[in-house]
C-alpha cells in the first residue's frame, strides 16, 4: 500500500484525484491510502503533528493555492527534512516548472490531467519506489504489499508461540506489522544498518539510543536482549556504524 497526500484548495480537484487513485487500485495490484488537504498550511500542520514520523510515499501539490503555494509547502517539507517523499505538482501554469526543480520534483503535470496520463505517471512512480531497495522495503501483510521506508523500521522480533512458527513482528516508528518468514532471511534482505543481535531479534542501528553488554534500548524505549555470542560483535559493528556516520557528516 502507498500512502498519498493530496493538497489542493479546489474541492473538485481533490475529489477527481481521489477517484483516479480508486480506479488505479481496481485496475492494478497497487493499493493507495489517500489523505486530502485543502491548503499548504493544513498539510504542514499534519507534518508537525506527526513529530518526525513521515508516512507519505507521495505528495500531490497544487502550485497556486490561497495562502502558501505548493512550492513553498514543498520547500518546508524538504527542510524538515523529508527527502524520501516523492512530489508531483499540479498546475495550470507551465511557467512554474523551473521553480519546482529546487525541491526534487518527480513530475509536473498541467491541469486538467487526463486519467491515462495520471495512470502512466503514478505507475512509473510506484515502479521507481519498488526498485529503490536502499530507501524502501516492501513486506507482504496478508494479501497486501506494504511499502515501508527503511529508516522507519526499528526492529523485527520473532513471535514466541508454538502455533506461530515463522511469524515475526516488524516494528516501525508509527505501527507494528505481523509478517511471515525467518529472521535470517530478513537480515539478509535488509543488510546494513540492520543487525541480528539475538536469535529472535533484528534491530536497526539508526534507532539505538543506548546499550550495555546485555541489552539495547531503542528509540521506541523498547529494550531488547543481546545474545551472549553477539555481544562483542554488536559493540564492534555499532562502533563502525557510528564512525561511518560521523565521517559522512564531515
Amino acid at each position: 500500500m502507498f500512502h498519498v497526500g493530496v493538497c489542493d484548495d479546489d474541492a473538485d480537484v481533490l475529489g477527481k484525484v481521489k477517484q483516479y487513485f480508486k480506479l488505479l487500485s481496481l485496475s492494478t495490484n497497487y493499493s493507495f491510502d489517500v489523505h486530502c488537504f485543502s491548503s499548504g498550511e493544513q498539510l504542514l500542520q499534519h507534518y508537525k503533528a506527526m513529530q518526525g514520523e513521515y508516512t507519505y510515499h507521495l505528495l500531490i501539490l497544487d502550485v497556486e493555492m490561497s495562502g502558501i503555494s505548493g512550492i513553498e509547502t514543498a520547500q518546508a517539507i524538504r527542510s524538515l527534512p523529508d527527502r524520501d517523499v516523492q512530489i508531483i505538482f499540479l498546475s495550470s501554469y507551465p511557467e512554474y516548472i523551473m521553480d519546482s526543480f529546487d525541491v526534487q520534483t518527480f513530475q509536473y503535470l498541467l491541469k486538467p490531467v487526463p486519467y491515462e496520463l495520471f495512470q502512466d505517471k503514478i505507475l512509473k512512480l510506484c515502479s521507481y519506489i519498488h526498485s529503490s531497495p536502499n530507501r524502501f522495503f516492501t513486506i507482504k501483510v496478508e494479501d497486501d504489499q506494504v511499502v515501508l521506508r527503511r529508516p522507519d523500521i526499528i526492529a523485527i522480533v520473532k513471535i514466541k508461540h508454538s502455533l506461530a512458527q515463522n511469524k515475526l513482528k516488524l516494528i516501525t516508528s508509527s505501527r507494528e506489522y505481523f509478517i511471515n518468514g525467518t529472521l535470517q532471511s530478513y537480515s539478509d534482505k535488509l543488510g546494513n544498518p540492520f543487525l541480528l543481535i539475538h536469535r529472535s531479534i533484528i534491530v536497526n542501528l539508526e534507532h539505538v539510543r543506548r546499550f550495555n553488554a546485555n541489552s539495547v534500548v531503542m528509540s521506541s524505549d523498547e529494550e531488547y536482549p543481546i545474545g551472549r555470542s553477539q555481544s562483542k560483535a554488536f559493540k564492534d559493528v555499532y562502533a563502525g556504524y557510528v564512525l561511518k556516520e560521523i565521517q559522512g557528516r564531515g
